[in-house]
């Protein structure tokens, strides 16, 4: 069987993009991870600590998000069939995060059903709108993305309003808002790991049935696909994708639409292959933002809204 010119680039991408940025981030933690298996005999070392509780824990977690933010952005590109389609440009991140502001504010009880329910409920009404709008043009991909960066827009601005008018209660959402990887525990990574677990689990079962809508309709249908609960089923997927890192980490732009890019213009041809590449090659960026971090630590590591 003849051998796809992208089967034998991807794997050359790999080795020159990813491995490096992971052997600079491991370089950069090397000391503290060679110091790891030797006893301290003053007792209190304040770098083990940090590695083990601020260093690691934000490597896992930017690996986590980079990967599931890679993954949605994937599958919103294929069900829409729109190269620009990714969490950010249809405010799918700017509705998860006016929903967690309006809950902190007027419904702090909502978080005792966990901060990613209410992303998903800001994400999902702030989707159907963005469907709404893009329906009337039979969903092309310019009116879809416009639409989408009008309801990122208003998102935004009414975040931004409540943020200015209730300043005591969203100084530090305001902070988480602009997507912080900083930790103090595990406990980010550990709630994050088992949830994209499962909705990576649906993703390979959805892998074949997803890549059929590459094919035109007529055809797909011929095939016995169903087509529109396919679809439907593929956005519900990267819609829980983006709540889950939204709710966790805060909104963090532009990975959903620049991993699938990236592994299709580094001859990813096949959804499948994009399904595959576009979070490994995604890791290495976080990877290496995460090396840049460690430098610049943030006055407030804050890993979820607080409750008024």
């Amino acid at each position: 069987m003849r051998t796809e010119p992208g089967a034998r680039t991807l794997p050359l991408v790999f080795l020159l993009a990813v491995l490096p940025a992971a052997g600079m981030t491991l370089w950069s933690l090397g000391p503290e991870l060679r110091d790891l298996s030797r006893e301290n005999a003053a007792g209190f070392d304040a770098g083990r600590l940090v590695l083990l509780y601020s260093d690691l824990p934000r490597l896992a977690t930017s690996l986590l998000a980079g990967a599931a933010l890679g993954l949605a952005g994937t599958i919103l590109q294929q069900v829409l069939r729109n190269p620009l389609a990714s969490p950010t440009t249809l405010g799918l991140s700017a509705g998860a995060k006016l929903s967690l502001s309006l809950a902190t504010l007027y419904a702090p009880g909502l978080f005792v059903l966990g901060s990613d329910m209410v992303a998903l409920a800001g994400s999902l009404a702030a989707g159907l709108v963005v469907l709404a709008l893009g329906a009337r043009r039979d969903f092309s991909p310019v009116t879809m993305v416009l639409a989408g960066l009008v309801v990122s827009l208003y998102c935004g601005a009414l975040s931004a309003l409540l943020i200015l008018l209730n300043d005591r209660y969203l100084e530090s959402l305001f902070i988480w808002g602009g997507g912080s990887l900083q930790q103090q525990d595990w406990s980010v990574p550990l709630s994050m790991l088992p949830r994209l677990l499962l909705l990576g689990g649906i993703v390979m079962v959805m892998a074949r049935p997803l890549e059929l809508l590459s094919l035109p309709d007529e055809q797909a249908r011929a095939l016995g696909l169903r087509t529109a609960a396919i679809r439907w089923g593929g956005a519900a997927v990267a819609l829980c994708l983006t709540a889950v890192v939204t709710s966790l980490v805060g909104v963090i732009g532009f990975i959903g639409l620049v991993a699938p890019t990236i592994a299709r213009l580094c001859g990813a041809r096949r959804f499948r292959q994009r399904l595959l590449w576009a979070p490994c090659l995604v890791r290495g960026c976080c990877g290496s933002r995460t090396r840049q971090c460690r430098s610049q630590p943030e006055v407030w590591p804050i890993s979820c809204p607080p409750a008024r």
